[in-house]
């Protein structure tokens, strides 16, 4: 065989080898493809029309409710000997607060009141002697017995405020909430000086600062009430809403009752506040993809997916308002959502 017809022997085997390999790439390429026609198995849900509430977040903290407070005081000159509760501590009817004695002026000034009324009291009986031997007139004996009357009631005033007891426990009238604490052992109180702040139990309240641009709030508003550090959540409405912003805060008050709540005082809470509502679409929050193309939900048609972006708004629940060229009643992906790209074709597991 000449040279020239084994190179083109050579060269015709090489041509039949490349033809063969392109028939085998693109049969490769087609089962590659079939494999990538893959079908996602997904639930889907509809999307409803329905209220949709307005809402106004605000930021607060847990307080004894200022109606249901009382300042437990010095009833008369005082030296703290002890105290037996801390702020936050629940006490019941009759728990000792605090042991106190006497301060000097308290003291003095009952021995004063106790002598007056002995030395009224015999003078009115020298008095009425005297009376009944027409040696004096009918107004030294009126005189005499109001001297007695007066001395009396300061005598009185004395005890009521406790003067005759050197040594005292002043205890709780009420269950309460010991809210603070104004004195220490030791420390001498004037009369009627704070000594403690007393919350009638489970009356609370939450304070909160609303931004003086949310939209019309007033007494009577409905709340949600949720503790920042997790737990269930209180459901109460508006008592008050202030009218002049905190010149701290440049926020307005506004307070919340917690009826049948007792979270500690001082708990930091977030209010959803209820301004109004208005009809909106709504879709589970598991059917709306956020990526970096924008948020969007898979609307099922047939057994594709096509995908359309949406706005989606604030969460009401387990579903999320949604916005676009979306319809009520129109089926969206929800579990395998994350998974869908569009035009994808789509099995449906459940409803």
């Amino acid at each position: 065989m000449t040279r020239n017809r084994w190179l083109a022997l050579v060269g015709l085997l090489i041509g039949v080898g490349a033809i063969a390999a392109l028939v085998l790439a693109r049969r490769g390429g087609g089962e590659a493809s079939d494999e990538n026609a893959a079908t996602a198995t997904i639930t889907v849900a509809e999307v409803k029309s329905e209220r949709l509430d307005d809402v106004t977040t605000a930021f607060g903290l847990v307080q004894a409710d200022p109606g249901a407070t009382s300042t437990l005081a010095a009833p008369r000159p005082l030296i703290v000997e002890r105290l037996f509760v801390r702020p936050g501590a629940i006490v019941r009817a009759g728990d000792p607060l605090a042991e106190v004695v006497n301060a000097p002026a308290s003291t003095l000034a009952y021995r004063q009141a106790a002598d007056a009324a002995r030395s009224a009291q015999t003078d009115l009986a020298r008095v009425q002697r005297l009376y009944g031997e027409r040696l004096v007139a009918s107004d030294q004996l009126a005189a005499a017995q109001k001297a007695l009357a007066d001395a009396n009631a300061a005598l009185a005033a004395q005890q009521q405020q406790g003067a005759q007891r050197a040594h005292d426990v002043l205890a709780a009238k009420a269950a309460a909430v010991v809210v603070s604490v104004a004195a220490a052992p030791g420390d001498r109180l004037a009369q009627d000086a704070p000594l403690m702040v007393l919350a009638r139990q489970g009356a609370l309240s939450a304070k909160l600062g609303v931004e003086p641009s949310a939209p019309g709030l007033a007494a009577g508003d409905a709340v949600t009430i949720r503790p920042t550090a997790g737990g269930a959540p209180i459901i109460t409405k508006l008592t008050m809403v202030a009218h002049i912003a905190d010149p701290a805060t440049r926020t307005l008050d506004a307070l919340a009752t917690l009826p049948g709540a007792a979270p500690p005082i001082g708990t930091a809470v977030t209010a959803e506040i209820v301004t109004g509502w208005r009809q909106g679409l709504a879709a589970p929050r598991g059917a709306v993809v956020f990526d970096e193309t924008g948020a969007h939900v898979f609307v099922i048609s047939g057994d594709k997916a096509r995908r359309v972006f949406v706005t989606a708004g604030r969460n009401h629940g387990d579903e999320i308002e949604i916005s676009g060229p979306i319809r009520a009643g129109d089926l969206v992906a929800v579990q395998g959502a994350y998974e869908l790209q569009d035009g994808m074709a789509v099995k449906v597991a459940s409803r």
